[in-house]
């Protein structure tokens, strides 16, 4: 019997798939494999994290940030890599965005008066209308996802809870969290498009 992990559907990663360049798990990854981005995911995600951890000194915040580049890797993906190898890219978009979040903390202003003050000062009861029933819309098409992806976005949006904690509760591997969250986005993207044409 294989000693690598199984994921929900069933499938074992392979000898195969691991011994597979970056290059190729990217392409694969790229035509829509979620194989290929569970093997990129856990061959680096350990070492992203302890490089993080160099620029923030918080564990959790450095895996929030590691959970990040997956999702950029996945939404917005880098046009080739650099010899074969998709470390260049997944190391410098872990430090900007390791230093975006140390200068965003570093400066954080908590008004917890902020929200009801921007509400205030709205005067328009139209907005707020064209606000709810956005709202409403959002949660229709949500509601209307798969249950998988739905399972995801709600923990993550409605409940915030952390892609690794996510991945604990539904026992799934993180990257498969992560995958659900892009897939069930791009659903909801077309959705809304298709709303907001036929408003």
């Amino acid at each position: 019997m294989a000693n690598s992990f199984t994921t929900t559907y069933g499938l074992v990663a392979s000898e195969e798939l691991r011994a597979q360049s970056d290059k190729k798990l990217f392409k694969g990854m790229l035509n829509g494999d979620s194989e290929a981005f569970h093997e990129l995911f856990s061959r680096y995600e350990t070492r992203l994290v302890a490089y993080a951890e160099k620029y923030l000194d918080i564990p959790d915040l450095a895996k929030d940030v590691v959970q990040e580049v997956f999702v950029k890797l996945i939404s917005n993906p880098p046009r080739m890599l650099l010899s074969d190898s998709l470390a260049p890219w997944l190391f410098r978009v872990t430090r900007n965005l390791a230093i975006d979040k140390r200068r965003s903390r570093k400066f954080e202003i908590c008004d917890e008066d902020a929200g009801v003050n921007e509400m205030s000062s709205a005067r328009d009861p139209l907005q707020f209308a064209s606000i709810k029933s956005d709202a409403a819309m959002v949660r229709t098409l949500v509601d209307n996802l798969p249950k998988e992806l739905r399972e995801v976005v709600n923990l993550r949006i409605h409940g915030e809870v952390a892609f690794k904690d996510i991945a604990t509760m539904l026992r799934i591997p993180q990257g498969t969290a992560l995958w659900r969250m892009h897939r069930a986005l791009q659903i909801l993207r077309q959705e809304w498009r298709r709303h907001v044409e036929t408003v």
